[in-house]
């Protein structure tokens, strides 16, 4: 799969991000009253939250960090309200066109049916947001038992606490980062995977926050690992390496590692971003295939590769699930697994919804996540 070029895409998410706007400043303008003085500050209040999003995503690299936050927060929640609502003003207005042709509604109410439906709209589109934030707010723990077929040395078990997509950034900031590692802590594992996607769109938050500190707390006796997601490159990957070089995460970049002679671990190169990235084959050559084999691979494409190369485990991330509503059901039709555990052969495979998110901050039919994994070895 070949990633879309940047500009072309950026041209048509910008159009159709404009004209979904237009059509909800249009509908919420019918039910305003007719005074200037409250159109005019209608008008003004919906070009802020419209252009909020766009502006912060083209000041990434230069804007100061404050003025980042005061654009990026309201600007991602309103890219979700705003998705919701076009949903709503949508199936309103078919069921009003229906109306038009056998006129089954009761004619009081169709008389003010524009202000019932604006009305509505930005209740039921609000009570939704507060839910998805809450969501986002509570990660949960999911726990999933799994046996392997193989001697690991001295380890009969092995606990990993799997996290993926932190998009660490303006939105996702160090005290964010803080609740992140102790809940990591607190699952008390003896190593932590990290599937790609540390970084959300640029470096600066994380340096002037200097969040590699709390990366330094996580506590695992094996460590902690990481391989590169897309966004890692998105953001510069020479940046992007600076900061992990200040963090005590063991990045694996198309590389293998064995863990006190037990276990042994590849982390991959993101696939979308490295056209010269190792395949699956020449890795699992470099390893010694008697003991445990465990890969961090940021995308979940092609998993029968992982069966056809006697990998034991397969921890991936990048998917969200498609973290707000009806994203989930979309993305199925993109990955064999989209989300939670799968059994081939003799490959376990993980996809996690990730303990982060991009854009707005909202989890509507899925949730945050730390993925414990209770390994036993026979």
């Amino acid at each position: 799969m070949h990633h879309p070029s940047y500009p072309g895409f950026f041209i048509i998410a910008f159009f159709v991000h404009t004209l979904i706007n237009v059509y909800v400043f249009y509908r919420t303008k019918q039910a305003l009253p007719v005074s200037k003085h409250i159109r005019t500050i209608y008008t003004c209040v919906y070009l802020f939250f419209y252009s909020a999003f766009i502006l912060a995503m083209l000041g990434r690299n230069s804007f100061p960090l404050l003025i980042q936050k005061i654009l990026y927060f309201p600007g991602t929640i309103w890219l979700g309200m705003m998705l919701y609502l076009f949903a709503f003003f949508l199936l309103t207005d078919f069921i009003y066109l229906i109306h038009r042709l056998i006129h089954f509604l009761p004619a009081t109410f169709v008389k003010r049916y524009r202000k019932i439906q604006v009305i509505s709209a930005y209740i039921f589109v609000l009570c939704i947001a507060v839910y998805g934030y809450y969501q986002f707010q509570h990660p949960q723990i999911v726990e999933k038992k799994i046996e392997i077929a193989k001697n690991a040395g001295e380890y009969k078990q092995l606990k990993i606490a799997g996290v993926s997509d932190l998009h660490l950034g303006v939105a996702i900031d160090r005290k964010r980062l803080e609740t992140y590692v102790r809940l990591i802590n607190d699952q008390h594992p003896d190593l932590v995977l990290i599937a790609g996607d540390l970084i959300d769109n640029n470096v600066m938050p994380l340096e002037k926050e200097r969040m590699w500190e709390s990366f330094n707390q996580i506590k695992a006796p094996l460590g902690a690992y990481y391989c590169l997601g897309n966004h890692d490159y998105m953001v510069g990957i020479e940046a992007c390496m600076n900061f992990l070089h200040k963090t005590n995460l063991h990045l694996l970049i198309d590389d293998s590692v064995v863990i006190n002679n037990s276990i042994q671990l590849i982390g991959r190169d993101d696939k979308q971003r490295s056209s010269n990235r190792k395949s699956l084959r020449e890795l699992v050559k470099e390893t010694n295939p008697s003991l445990p084999l465990i890969l961090l691979d940021h995308e979940p494409f092609h998993l029968e590769e992982a069966e056809a190369e006697g990998i034991d485990l397969q921890f991936s991330g990048h998917t969200h699930r498609g973290q707000i509503f009806p994203g989930n059901l979309l993305i199925k039709r993109m990955y064999e697994l989209t989300y939670g555990y799968l059994q081939k052969g003799n490959t376990h495979y993980f996809v996690s919804s990730g303990l982060g998110l991009w854009g707005p901050p909202f989890r509507i039919g899925t949730h945050s996540e730390v993925v414990v994994l209770d390994i036993e070895f026979k």
